[in-house]
């Protein structure tokens, strides 16, 4: 359980500190180029679904270091490769949660905490994009 813990809080920072990046640069961008309105909220949207897609493969990486490790896996006959594992951690990331690929062991434990992690980022990505939208207007 202590690697599952620790796995948990490196990707949760490392997450972090991701999506603090991409939404600066989203900020810094809108300022400097003045994007408001709808060029603004293409330019956040599509940076920070890159962002959110990096952060859920961050936690794929998680997931099958965790497998190698023997901290717990995936039901083996649904997962065959690293892209099943990353379209888990999208659904999962996205609280999602479909059903159709659940972990074992102590990697059920990290993907709560990508789960929550995701709720927390998605709701950052939100409050980004209405700034960037909104900026200027009075």
């Amino acid at each position: 359980m202590m690697i599952a813990a620790a796995l948990a809080v490196l990707l949760f920072g490392l997450c972090g500190a991701v999506h603090a990046q991409a939404m600066s640069l989203v900020m810094r961008l809108a300022e400097r180029k003045s994007l408001t309105g709808m060029q603004g909220l293409i330019v956040a949207l599509y940076m920070l679904a890159t962002a959110h897609v990096v952060e859920a493969g961050l936690y794929a990486l998680g997931f099958a270091l965790g497998d190698r490790l023997e901290i717990g896996g995936f039901e083996a006959d649904k997962v065959s490769s690293f892209m099943d594992v990353f379209y888990f951690s999208v659904v999962n990331y996205t609280s999602l949660g479909l059903g159709d690929i659940y972990p074992t062991g102590h990697l059920r434990f990290l993907a709560g905490i990508e789960a929550l992690n995701g709720f927390l980022l998605i709701s950052c990505s939100a409050s980004t994009i209405f700034l960037v939208t909104t900026r200027g207007k009075k």
